[in-house]
């Protein structure tokens, strides 16, 4: 076979190989993220929304992230490599479950200077959560005990009662096709970032607060229907923006964090 031939035919073969993945976007001194996902199935699109946040954290260059489904991690040495957790997930299917030395684990993670946010279903208390979930994170949302939780799904205007936090740089009102949790069992010190007007009642959507030395984020926005192509309010630019400024505040209270 000719010299020039042959060449022609090994670049021909290389046209049928696979393109190599393209390289992840690591923040090398970023801040390390454990993405807890994973819950009841056919309720909510947790994963795709998990890929698109971790995506768009890892796009910012400020973060690395790791998704995961299994809540066993928290009872091992290998949790304490990340600085925060991000849940969005509505842990209610037996597999998926926090267990109490799971939850206890968790706790003392975020007490210790960690930090942790809640998006969404990440409140949704099971009747067998301690109660020190509703001190950690401010709020839940439980068919257990009164209030009982409520829903409405519908177009909000997400207002900006706070506008001196770094969470809310740059933002003010807006409207999003969402759901609201409302009538959510709260603690009296929850001071609202955001606020949602429904049914005549304000009802807050997105706090911080600290747990020991750690920080805190929620927010109740953020349902993604189940299956292929559903609508994804973090895919809105003010909620994407809110959440990950909540992340960014979250993040910054890590040993050696700063403001962005």
């Amino acid at each position: 076979m000719k010299r020039h031939s042959l060449i022609g035919l090994l670049l021909a073969s290389s046209c049928l190989l696979p393109s190599p993945a393209p390289a992840q976007k690591y923040a090398p001194g970023g801040a390390k993220v454990f993405f807890l996902t994973g819950g009841k199935r056919q309720h909510h699109g947790y994963r795709d929304q998990a890929f698109y946040l971790a995506n768009a954290l890892e796009d910012t260059g400020r973060f690395e992230v790791t998704i995961g489904e299994d809540a066993a991690i928290l009872e091992t040495p290998a949790i304490r490599k990340y600085d925060l957790i991000i849940v969005n997930a509505d842990r209610r299917d037996p597999e998926f479950k926090f267990s109490q030395a799971q939850q206890e684990a968790l706790f003392e993670y975020v007490r210790s200077g960690h930090g942790y946010v809640s998006i969404h279903g990440g409140d949704n208390a099971a009747a067998d959560w301690l109660p020190t979930w509703k001190e950690m994170l401010g709020g839940v949302f439980s068919h257990f005990g009164l209030p009982d939780g409520k829903t409405k799904k519908g177009t909000f205007t997400v207002k900006i009662v706070d506008t001196s936090s770094p969470v809310t740089r740059g933002l003010s009102d807006f409207s999003v096709e969402d759901e609201l949790y409302y009538q959510l069992q709260l603690m009296p010190d929850v001071r609202p970032l955001a606020t949602v007007e429904y049914q005549g009642t304000t009802w807050p959507v997105a706090w911080t607060r600290m747990f020991g030395k750690g920080r805190v984020f929620h927010t109740t926005m953020g349902h993604r229907d189940f299956g292929p192509n559903k609508k994804d309010p973090l895919r809105d630019p003010n909620l994407s923006r809110l959440v990950i400024q909540g992340i960014d505040w979250v993040s910054a209270g890590r040993p050696g964090g700063s403001t962005h």
